[in-house]
């Protein structure tokens, strides 16, 4: 099989595992024109949820990355890019969408190449102001949204990085206004900040806040993954993966959606597996990854390590008390400081549901939130 069924970045079609409840709750907020934020770590999923609801509902939108966007310019270049695209969706390219265009982005510079627009800033402006410019052209989407009786979707990536801008608040505030005055546009933000993504909208000082809805990406339950991997077992080797197998990598991976498609696309490609072809796909990936793993864990302080090592020994539901200071060789006010800066940096999670395929994931316990870094250190704790 050479179609690639465990991508690395985005998931879609055949490649989109479960995520019934969350699809629904997103396509209904956005029927309802319900502004929504994505809030889950990283590499849970977000962005494919995004993009699978949209393919799902056939709707035209501008999908934005923000990834190091740390300035006026790049953040409104970026939002151009976006609604460049979408203009291009729901306008057939012709000289009669080329003068609409032109007079509803009249503040922009139009052009029209292989059947796309592109809106980019004035070629003579002088200093830039990024929050006109970005207020003008999701007014003028809107209009045209409007006018072609369409409901675009907005989807930005990794909002946070907003933040850095100069006018990071006035941007924010431009896009509350043109959220709050149409229904022809629907915005939907993720982040992989979790922390800072979620602050910017529950902070009573910051712009966006209360515009959204909350849209909680957890873990699935081996259950979601079940019938997926099995019907692509069978169309692989013409069998079902063995009860073993499959708890195997459920147990592994700890239900980490990305995890789970780093270990089936390793071992998917080859005979039949069992137990411990597995358990050797699983060593590989930690081989292949060591470098980036030993990186994230340098970054920390020793306090920091030595917390990390202690949970992927064993987990605990009171990572701040006497019991685990004296197995950890930390005061609990130091295990209190490591325990929140690595719970606000989604390195450390608390479980939220048990699973009858990996019953040492007990509920309310705090694990290491990376299942191959917590199997790295158990190398060297």
């Amino acid at each position: 099989m050479s179609e690639d069924l465990f991508p690395s970045k985005l998931a879609l079609g055949a490649q989109f595992c479960n995520r019934v409840i969350e699809r629904k709750a997103l396509a209904d907020n956005i029927a309802k024109a319900r502004h929504t934020v994505l809030v889950s770590p990283r590499r849970y999923g977000k962005s494919s949820l995004a993009h699978q609801v949209m393919s799902e509902l056939k709707l035209p939108f501008a999908s934005i990355d923000l990834f190091l966007a740390y300035d006026d310019k790049t953040v409104t270049q970026r939002l151009l890019g976006g609604i460049s695209r979408a203009v291009s969706e729901i306008l057939p390219p012709g000289e009669k969408a080329f003068k609409k265009v032109q007079a509803l982005f009249s503040k922009f510079k139009i052009s029209l190449g292989l059947g796309l627009f592109q809106i980019e800033l004035m070629q003579d402006a002088g200093d830039l102001d990024a929050v006109d410019q970005i207020y003008s052209a999701l007014t003028a989407l809107a209009d045209l949204a409007s006018q072609e009786k369409k409901k675009i979707i907005i989807y930005i990536d990794e909002f946070q990085d907003i933040t850095s801008a100069k006018s990071a608040k006035s941007i924010q505030g431009a896009i509350r206004h043109v959220a709050q005055e149409t229904s022809a546009l629907v915005f939907l933000f993720s982040g992989s900040n979790r922390h800072l993504l979620v602050e910017m909208f529950d902070d009573k000082s910051m712009p966006l806040y209360m515009l959204c809805d909350k849209l909680y990406l957890e873990r699935m339950h081996s259950a979601d993954y079940r019938p997926h991997l099995q019907s692509l077992a069978d169309k692989m080797w013409k069998k079902k993966l063995s009860e073993p197998v499959f708890n195997k990598l459920m147990s592994l991976t700890e239900l980490h959606p990305f995890y789970v498609n780093l270990l089936c696309h390793t071992f998917w490609k080859g005979a039949f597996p069992g137990v411990k072809e597995v358990e050797q796909c699983w060593h590989q990936c930690m081989e292949e990854e060591s470098r980036r793993i030993r990186a994230e864990i340098e970054k920390l302080t020793r306090n920091q390590q030595d917390l990390l090592k202690a949970l992927a020994l064993c987990s605990t539901e009171e990572p701040t008390g006497q019991a685990f200071s004296a197995r950890s060789g930390l005061s609990v006010s130091s295990l209190h400081q490591a325990f929140k800066v690595l719970s606000d940096q989604d390195v450390i999670f608390r479980v939220k549901q048990e699973d009858e395929c990996v019953p040492f994931l007990q509920k309310n316990h705090a694990r290491i939130l990376d299942p191959l870094m917590a199997y790295y250190l158990k190398q060297y704790a």
